[in-house]
């Protein structure tokens, strides 16, 4: 059955802006869970969760769900990367959960080197433009327009694909804006899903002090149908967005301006990977590296 419910595990890719600087990147995510009472768990909407699917910890703020994916207390190491090309943007993300826990002390299959996650590339039409006509267009609001290719890889669980576009948008009070519109295809399904979802960033200082408030959302807007094959799952519509405030520790101690910094990231979720009612909505500290 968990190879069943593995092939819906469908998160979302962390979208960027074409506008943004070139860079590699480490965030190191901490949920304590010190909220979470383990005789207080929500088992879905029947009450009975014998697969392990929901797990959530009633009234908690800083529990991941005690689910397939691991338990109420969490440490999550993402790897990023983004590079600017003559006609477009390369962008890759890596989840590993669990990175230094010990496997043979009960843990579940994802955090046994369990990872996620995706390489974007996209094509720039207006830089295509501009090259063709030998001179630099205006489109208004509209900073970019990009044709989107994405593989999404979930180790043990397989390949997603998602195409369509991704507009940057020029904003003065923001660092960057994207959108996108794709259609998500898993072959796990039976049909195809149009997702929405943006990306934002903004610097600000308080003082001496600077800050980024970031983050991003993506929305499935009606499911991709019924399960092929021996996959019995459904693909539903989801919502996912993940806020970040983050404090730039490295130009307070004058150790690394802009290298170091610490703050929180909020997850938001609803029919978390695809599954009925599941909620996942979590405070976790964060490190963030650029490198």
């Amino acid at each position: 059955m968990k190879g069943k419910i593995s092939l819906a595990v469908l998160l979302v890719s962390f979208l960027y802006s074409s506008t943004a600087s070139a860079g590699v990147w480490f965030e190191f995510l901490y949920a304590p869970c010190l909220t979470g009472d383990d005789d207080d768990l929500d088992r879905g909407p029947d009450g009975e969760d014998p697969f392990g699917l929901y797990g959530s910890y009633n009234g908690a703020i800083d529990c991941y769900n005690n689910d397939f994916n691991g338990d109420g207390e969490r440490f999550i190491w993402t790897i990023k990367a983004f590079q600017a090309w003559e006609y477009g943007t390369m962008f890759m993300y890596y989840d590993i959960t669990g990175p230094f826990k010990n496997p043979s002390l009960g843990a579940v299959p994802n955090e046994k080197g369990g990872f996620f996650g995706g390489i974007t590339v996209t094509l720039s039409i207006k830089q295509i433009v501009d090259k063709l006509t030998g001179k630099e267009s205006s489109w208004g609001p509209l900073a970019n327009l990009h044709v989107k290719y994405e593989a999404e890889h979930v180790s043990n669980f397989g390949m997603l694909h998602y195409v369509g576009l991704q507009y940057d948008f020029a904003v003065p009070f923001l660092d960057f804006l994207t959108a996108q519109s794709v259609v998500r295809e898993d072959r796990s399904l039976s049909g195809v899903d149009l997702q929405l979802g943006a990306a934002w960033q903004k610097s600000f200082s308080l003082g001496p002090v600077d800050f980024i408030f970031g983050g991003f959302f993506s929305w499935g807007l009606f499911g991709e149908g019924e399960g092929k094959g021996d996959f019995s799952g459904e693909g539903r519509p989801f919502f996912l967005t993940q806020p970040q405030l983050l404090w730039d520790l490295g130009k307070t101690i004058k150790l690394a301006p802009a290298k170091l910094y610490a703050g929180f990231e909020y997850q938001f979720t609803i029919n978390r990977y695809l599954i009925k009612e599941k909620s996942e909505n979590v405070l976790s500290g964060m490190i963030r590296w650029n490198i």
